[in-house]
């Protein structure tokens, strides 16, 4: 199971509230529209989600949403309980194209910050900074391309990058509370964990019911080892956002390492209802059920079936997937095919993870299941 954080956006901006909250569309069936079940990527920052009462989620450049109900140019988005302007999202898959398209007609710095926002969702990491570069000659005080460009070297690995674009963002914004946040993701995973925690609480004291920063300040508690500090972030961040996905699946993790398991089915099993094409749940749920040391809590068949589910939607690319599929494969005593499946999830895995990884296919070569170890 894998800690979640979020989010990376440039900032938020909260705007006035308009729309209708039930959606009639215009006579059709809804589902019979092509757009529903497709996901948008956000393109304006501080785009907000509607409801008639209030402003439900104010979204980050680069969000990524399904959609799961057409109301005319609306979106109506589960995830979030709020309605969404067509306008200000493009389609996902074709996102790289349309905004290309754009910067053809206008080759201005947002345009090339736009692309590198589509870039990075698609994992281009490379073309985005050199999109990010490109906007930052044209406008060298777009704070949003340097946050971008500082998660782009993030997920390459290159953590003193990250940092210096994150630094650089701040100076510009100092009480940018996203690029506090994202600074602090980049402390955290280059071994400054205090440096990371300092971050998170200037976040909070600017803004403190700053659901991301909570998130991710109980996944700092979390690899300090303090689950009573990391649950109390992950409920508080709950509270204020019920529907928050990635602190479910993190508040499960903690609850994991209590041994409260079926608490921790019940955090994974909303989050699959909530965002039920997203695999991280299903993988987590399906790495509890399979090597859960309480045998009245495992369940080895469930897990298969999950872990092949989590397996399909990342089409056997993704290493924590796969050795999720090789726990669960053992558990079923199917030593063959789960020694096949580890080996691959070691061969994709970060460094730091294939040390781990390597102890599970020690165990399925001496033909044990995967447990972990008793709380």
């Amino acid at each position: 199971m894998s800690l979640r954080w979020k989010h990376w956006g440039v900032f938020f901006l909260l705007l006035g509230v308009v729309g209708g909250a039930t959606a009639v569309v215009h006579g059709q069936d809804p589902a019979a529209d092509p757009r529903v079940g497709s996901s948008v990527m956000i393109i304006r920052h501080g785009a907000p989600m509607r409801t008639p009462e209030a402003t439900v989620w104010t979204c980050y450049l680069g969000e990524i949403f399904e959609v799961s109900l057409v109301n005319g140019e609306w979106f109506w988005i589960e995830e979030k309980g709020g309605w969404l302007w067509e306008k200000e999202t493009v389609p996902f898959d074709s996102a790289i194209d349309q905004l290309s398209a754009r910067l053809a007609r206008d080759p201005s710095a947002e345009n090339f910050h736009l692309r590198g926002v589509a870039f990075l969702a698609h994992s281009e990491y490379l073309r985005a900074i050199s999109d990010f570069d490109e906007s930052l000659r044209r406008d060298k005080r777009n704070s949003g391309a340097l946050n971008n460009r500082g998660k782009a070297y993030y997920l390459l690995g290159d953590y003193r990058r990250s940092v210096q674009d994150f630094d650089e963002a701040l100076k510009a914004e100092p009480s940018n509370v996203m690029y506090l946040n994202n600074r602090a993701l980049a402390h955290l995973d280059s071994g400054q964990p205090r440096l990371a925690l300092k971050d998170l609480q200037t976040a909070l004291l600017v803004v403190p019911d700053f659901t991301e920063a909570l998130n991710n300040r109980g996944i700092v508690h979390m690899r300090s080892n303090d689950n009573v500090a990391a649950l109390k972030d992950f409920n508080a961040a709950l509270r204020i956002d019920p529907k928050f996905v990635d602190a479910l699946g993190n508040r499960a993790s903690a609850l994991r390492k209590q041994g409260r398991y079926e608490e921790a089915i019940s955090d994974l099993q909303n989050a699959i209802e909530i965002s039920p094409r997203k695999f991280e749940a299903i993988n987590d749920l399906a790495w509890l059920l399979a090597t859960c040391p309480d045998s009245n809590i495992r369940d080895t068949s469930k897990a298969l079936q999950l872990a092949r589910q989590a397996c399909e939607m990342t089409r056997y690319q993704q290493w924590n997937t796969l050795d999720t599929l090789a726990a669960a494969l053992a558990g079923e005593r199917q030593f063959s095919e789960a020694a096949r499946h580890a080996a691959d999830a070691v061969d994709r895995a970060p460094r730091d993870e294939r040390r781990r990884i390597r102890g599970h296919l020690d165990e399925i070569a001496a033909g044990r299941p995967i447990l972990e170890s008793p709380n």
